[in-house]
């Protein structure tokens, strides 16, 4: 039985270690944290469920297999988590453009599908590629926010080319495991465990074993660490991914008749709220809280948001309550996660590190959510994917 290395606990490291061992190997994960999951943790507090990450996987065949796997059986959002908003004019709208700049879009996007210019054109931004093909008001009031909720950047800062290259298109079903995100790590860490997969936690990865096939599921700055050695024009590349820092408060509530009801609220720019959007988590699924359960997520936007005390951080989230709901109201409980490095930011480095790719030495794969997609249930595939390309890149230099 050949050994292969998991560097990287988090959901695509425990992902590559399960597709390793399916092609017998005796596999050792490593994890500088004291636990597996990485940014992907639930809370069982005396209100409810915390998610310090995301709070569902967007379902696919992949998703499904997996929680086929795990016997975990999963949990579908209650019917009214349909209803999104974005604030605009002191309201939670569903639908934020007025009717002048509704017929913009229609015909923009029009004409751009027409003339075949929906595509995104050489290193143009999310937010010119948004004014190009909807206008500047879908842009700033569709765009930007949904942007920001995903990316946590700014539509400016975005490459629409990486933006494109890495989602699929239209809203899809979600799925969550009935306890939390955190149940589904569990149960995958205790799957792997009893296919004997070894587990090294506070421990921390410098240098590769040589001639040992390796996945690197790390954040970026740490992988390109682990790539100088042997790949140093590689590591240059990945060490250019810029990561975006994150912090979400989630804060349970006694319900009021006046409460918004369905999945969240985007915030955009103007709207006069400083965090990037807010979920109502226990009208996304059962089994959440009896209270009123929000996480508030907080985005720098270029003001140091994510780096404030806890104190003035709570202060800026009632702050932007306030605004949003017209009253005050005190929290029974709020509960900070901080992550200063969260999620790529998605420009043209993601798109040049696509084309790097190909130069990784052999036996080695990135599992990260840097390499071309985003989000959780992207993270299952990529781990498999990597599994597959740190063997068959080893096979071959054999």
């Amino acid at each position: 039985m050949s050994a292969a290395h998991v560097i990287g606990a988090g959901l695509s490291g425990l992902a590559s270690a399960w597709h390793l061992v399916e092609h017998g190997c005796a596999v050792t994960v490593f994890d500088r944290a004291a636990k597996p999951g990485g940014l992907i943790q639930t809370l069982h507090t005396d209100h409810g469920l915390v998610e310090t990450a995301a709070n569902a996987f967007v379902r696919d065949d992949v998703v499904d297999g997996w929680f086929t796997r795990l016997g975990i059986e999963p949990l579908t959002p209650k019917p009214h988590s349909r209803r999104r908003y974005i604030f605009r004019d002191g309201k939670p709208r569903r639908w934020p453009l007025r009717l002048g700049e509704t017929a913009t879009l229609a015909v923009r996007f029009g004409a751009a599908a027409i003339t075949r210019g929906v595509r995104a054109r050489g290193t143009e931004s999310m937010a010119e590629w948004g004014t190009r093909v909807t206008g500047p008001a879908a842009t700033e009031w569709l765009l930007e926010p949904a942007m920001q909720g995903i990316y946590a950047t700014r539509a400016s800062a975005l490459s629409a080319a990486a933006i494109f290259g890495g989602r699929k298109r239209g809203r899809r079903a979600m799925v969550s495991p009935p306890d939390g995100m955190g149940q589904f790590v569990t149960a995958l860490h205790q799957l792997l465990i009893s296919r004997g997969v070894r587990f090294e936690f506070n421990r921390a990865v410098d240098v590769l074993e040589p001639g040992v096939p390796t996945v690197i599921a790390t954040g970026a700055p740490a992988a390109a660490r682990l790539l100088a050695e042997g790949a140093p024009e590689l590591a240059a590349q990945v060490r250019r991914v810029r990561v975006a820092p994150l912090a979400t408060v989630t804060m349970f509530f006694e319900p009021h008749p006046s409460d918004t009801r369905g999945f969240g609220v985007l915030f955009p720019q103007r709207s006069g709220i400083r965090a990037l959007g807010v979920l109502f988590n226990a009208d996304i699924f059962d089994r959440r809280s009896q209270a009123r359960s929000e996480t508030w997520i907080i985005g720098d936007r270029d003001l140091g948001l994510t780096a404030l005390p806890d104190d003035r951080l709570l202060e800026l989230i009632a702050i932007d309550r306030r605004t949003f709901c017209g009253r005050d109201a005190t929290a029974l409980s709020s509960h900070i996660t901080r992550w200063p490095q969260a999620v790529p930011v998605y420009d043209q480095a993601i798109v040049d590190l696509q084309a790097a790719l190909p130069e990784m030495r052999p036996g080695v794969a990135l599992a990260g959510n840097y390499v071309g997609r985003i989000g959780v249930a992207a993270l299952l595939s990529i781990g498999e994917a990597a599994a597959h390309l740190a063997l068959r890149t080893s096979a071959t230099k054999h």
